[in-house]
């Protein structure tokens, strides 16, 4: 009995140290990718959005958020101010007539949620004749000595004729490190359907640490699948995107379903740990193209 016991406790320790060896040389990779926990291919790693702190505990992070967004580090503060407004041709004293604007969370309806978003704005836009829109982008230092920059230099924004139809809008915003960062949460408490009123949100603003688990490249490839998995396309795009004052592209790209086109673009903020990302989803070409072209984060060819 004892030379079993002896020999059951021998092959023990054997498979202990092939086990130990065999975890040993499956670690063997340098340190620092050990450390950051990335791996090559990054198909292992999860993309959420990783909240430290946040308070008030209570408001829900990833919907609708406003025009400005902050980052804290290091006791400075960089604003990023991302605001649009849409219209019809009308005098502004009279109804508006010709198009209407609804409240909808659309990703979610349509299975393109990021699921690293803080937060953005999204909207149905349907136009039964020509409007315009007015976009505006603004990043603004808040610490001493202060100072804004527009994110094409030319201190006004930029002016776009919109066609009539149908369109999806979604702007929302990724965080790509663990720092301080200051947003307002947005409670609907009606439908918008009146241009020229705003006042129709119960504002919390909210202070939060939070990152995305895995890195950005990462997380356009999962996303870019998704749609394709969806039956999306990719198709061509009419232009190639350009770096601007403000923002770099990271990727742009034009997809197609049947009738329906999706434009979907990530582009980096400069100077802050943030990537913008743009949808677009309507059943004209022309329309996308339109919208895309008015809000893009980048400006088209020279």
């Amino acid at each position: 009995m004892g030379i079993v016991k002896r020999a059951l406790a021998g092959a023990l320790l054997l498979v202990l140290a092939l086990v130990i060896i065999a975890v040993l040389a499956g670690n063997s990779s340098p340190p620092s990718a050990r450390e950051k926990n990335l791996p090559m291919n990054h198909s292992d790693v999860e993309c959420s959005l990783n909240v430290s702190f946040q308070t008030p505990k209570n408001a829900q992070i990833g919907g609708w958020i406003d025009k400005r967004i902050t980052e804290v580090t290091n006791g400075s503060e960089i604003t990023l101010m991302d605001w649009f407004v849409v219209y019809p041709h009308m005098n502004l004293t009279s109804p508006p007539e010709g198009w209407n604007a609804y409240l909808i969370y659309w990703p979610e309806k349509f299975n393109l949620t990021l699921p690293c978003s803080m937060g953005g704005f999204t909207m149905a836009l349907v136009g039964r004749e020509s409007g315009q829109s007015f976009y505006q982008a603004v990043l603004r230092n808040e610490t001493p000595p202060k100072h804004a920059r527009d994110c094409w230099g030319e201190g006004n924004g930029r002016w776009l004729e919109l066609p009539p139809g149908k369109a999806y809008f979604a702007v929302q915003y990724i965080p790509t490190a663990n720092v301080t960062w200051k947003l307002t949460v947005l409670t609907p408490t009606r439908t918008w359907t009146d241009f020229r009123d705003y006042h129709i949100f119960f504002e919390t603003p909210v202070e939060l640490n939070a990152t995305c688990t895995c890195p950005v490249e990462t997380l356009v490839g999962r996303f870019e699948a998704s749609i394709k998995a969806q039956g999306f396309k990719e198709t061509e795009l009419w232009t190639t995107p350009r770096e601007n004052d403000c923002f770099k592209p990271l990727s742009a790209k034009l997809y197609r379903r049947g009738d329906e086109y999706l434009y979907v673009e990530f582009a980096q903020v400069k100077g802050l740990d943030l990537v913008r990302v743009l949808m677009v989803l309507a059943e004209e070409k022309e329309v996308v193209k339109a919208y895309a072209e008015g809000f893009t984060a980048v400006g088209g060819e020279d």
